[in-house]
């Protein structure tokens, strides 16, 4: 650890959109991990809440405060259950290590856009369980808008993290960016720029929801010119669909839900062969 913070380093650590049990794990690791610097996926207007939070307010206080800002377009509820976990974990922290400096990067417009796409995926869902029927035209769209819209939000939000970079001479210091999947970007960009970068995975082995597994494809699809197949499309639709009905909309939370589908479709005996995993 002394080695890495001599030299510098970025560690981004990818953490499963909407699991808290990824949440805990990065934030026990935090709590033992003398970094100088973190980079937070949330709403940059948070940023002045965040730090309030690691000078030791109370984190109700926090919450409220969040709550009473409107900035956020999702439900505090869903967003709180994923990031309480590293929340509890920075409160405080400036007490104890005051030249630690805790970053928000979110752009308003990447949230925007990926509530819209949520939108828009629960009326197709909801489709596909009132009529049995995937809508392949209205599926392509969204998927291939979804993923060219992430990419250009990707690309601000690692303009922002590089420009925080050298406006506050973070050369030769250890830190941490807290991302998604999307990581990987962030990862090439960084590189790219010259610094010393790699990927933590929190939760591993990750199997991929029918969902995030329609828009990797179709990512890698759109990169070789090429159309993802109508019968892909048709099948991962109707397998996320039945994620919803028959695991999200019955469980007590996402974790509970994501489980015992993983249990289930992919890792029981009755599998489906859901290939598409980190390991």
């Amino acid at each position: 650890m002394l080695i890495m913070m001599v030299q510098g380093k970025f560690e981004i650590w990818v953490l499963p959109n909407n699991l808290r049990a990824s949440s805990e794990r990065a934030a026990n690791i935090l709590k033992n991990s003398k970094y100088d610097a973190l980079f937070l996926d949330v709403r940059r207007e948070l940023n002045d809440l965040v730090e309030d939070l690691a000078l030791g307010a109370p984190y109700e206080h926090f919450i409220d405060e969040v709550r009473r800002s409107n900035i956020l377009r999702e439900p505090i509820s869903s967003w709180e259950h994923q990031f309480k976990p590293i929340f509890l974990a920075l409160r405080g922290l400036k007490i104890r290590r005051p030249s630690v400096k805790i970053f928000c990067y979110r752009s308003a417009r990447s949230e925007d856009s990926l509530i819209k796409r949520a939108e828009k995926i629960a009326l197709l869902i909801l489709r596909i369980n009132s009529t049995g029927k995937v809508d392949v035209k209205e599926w392509r769209e969204t998927i291939y808008g979804s993923v060219s819209e992430s990419a250009l939000h990707i690309n601000e939000e690692t303009d922002y993290i590089l420009r925080v970079y050298h406006e506050e001479n973070l050369r030769g210091k250890f830190t941490i960016v807290i991302s998604n999947f999307s990581g990987r970007n962030i990862l090439k960009r960084l590189k790219d720029a010259g610094i010393n970068a790699s990927l933590r995975y929190m939760l591993l082995p990750y199997y991929f929801t029918p969902l995030e597994t329609l828009i990797r494809e179709a990512a890698v699809m759109l990169r070789k010119g090429l159309n993802i197949s109508d019968e892909r499309i048709i099948y991962l639709a109707k397998m996320h669909a039945d994620f919803i009905r028959n695991y999200i909309l019955t469980s007590c939370d996402y974790d509970e839900a994501y489980f015992r589908w993983v249990k289930d479709k992919v890792t029981g005996p009755n599998n489906i062969a859901f290939s598409s995993h980190i390991f």
